[in-house]
């Protein structure tokens, strides 16, 4: 390792691809055909499970993780899916199964929610985050690692892959 390669750690800025697939195999999201994702390590940016596996691990290198319900997004809840009456949510909007809008809750927060099933009088709303109770893949070559800039760690999040002034410290895949 030379002086100039820096590896994942508190604070540091990360640019990497991925390809994220649920336990069948079914992709789910990737960078691929895009930018790189780009983000300050350990500021709550991904999830704790992956940053964990992250660290550590330098430019170049390709990562594989797979992460658990439990360390992820948890299992599905029933107490989040709920019968509404139609009426209201279709005067503010035509509704789709699989669409997610925001919602007022029953404690008066507002909450992301999905359509899964459109009845006669009612919808069915699932407050789970989507990917809950699903396993998830991630497949990772990490493209650049980088100190981060005096406004970047200001705000606490990365701006870009490159800011003005600073040159890359990693290798580039």
């Amino acid at each position: 390792m030379s002086d100039t390669d820096l590896i994942i750690d508190e604070n540091r800025v990360v640019s990497m691809h991925y390809q994220l697939t649920n336990g069948f195999g079914e992709l789910i999201d990737s960078s691929q055909g895009d930018l790189p994702l780009v983000y300050m390590h350990n500021t709550n940016a991904l999830l704790p499970a992956l940053e964990r596996e992250l660290t550590g691990r330098l430019a170049g290198e390709p990562v594989a993780i797979t992460i658990y319900p439990e360390d992820a997004y948890g299992y599905p809840d029933e107490t989040l899916i709920a019968e509404w009456p139609k009426e209201p949510i279709e005067k503010a909007q035509e509704l789709v199964v699989g669409m997610r809008f925001k919602a007022m809750g029953k404690d008066g927060e507002s909450q992301l929610v999905t359509v899964v099933e459109i009845r006669e009088d009612t919808v069915v709303l699932d407050a789970n985050h989507p990917l809950a109770g699903q396993v998830l893949s991630f497949t990772i070559a990490i493209v650049d690692v980088r100190e981060p800039s005096a406004e970047e760690l200001e705000q606490g999040y990365a701006v870009s892959t490159n800011p003005a002034g600073l040159g890359s410290t990693g290798s580039q895949a």
